[in-house]
């Protein structure tokens, strides 16, 4: 069995689950853009120095890796919800992802880009976002 194949107002109700999804993604990449600018400070102050369990800021920055571990799991299981919603994200950065879907009873994505409304725009599977183009009304309604 392949992947989910999606009509158009299929994909469309799946939009408040992908918004969800990335909104997730950016909280954890806030998250680490702070911890990480705090671990860069401590290695300013103590460079190699900071390994050793004697400096005062060890335990500090142990905590840092921790929680960039903790970070990266969070990460990973935020992305996987796409895999559960059998999409492919072209780009998280750009919040691009496509649903397979049939237009003109040919298999094709169907493109949405983070900040649209509705899916209402697809794509050939070679070409990629630069390709797409509008849904056709007939299929619109499906």
């Amino acid at each position: 069995m392949g992947p989910r194949v999606y009509s158009p107002r299929e994909a469309t109700s799946a939009i408040p689950d992908l918004i969800r999804i990335f909104e997730d993604i950016d909280r954890i990449k806030d998250r680490l853009k702070q911890v990480k600018s705090k671990m860069d400070v401590l290695e300013m102050i103590w460079g190699d120095e900071l390994q050793a369990e004697t400096n005062p800021d060890h335990r500090e920055h142990i905590h840092y890796l921790e929680e960039i571990e903790r970070a990266k799991k969070d990460y990973d299981t935020a992305t996987r919800k796409f895999a559960d919603l059998e999409t492919v994200v072209k780009s998280v950065e750009q919040g691009l992802v496509d649903f397979y879907g049939v237009i003109e009873n040919r298999l094709v994505f169907l493109c949405w880009r983070r900040g649209e409304k509705a899916v209402e725009y697809y794509h050939q599977l070679e070409d990629g976002f630069p390709g797409r183009q509008p849904i056709p009304a007939e299929e619109l309604a499906r």
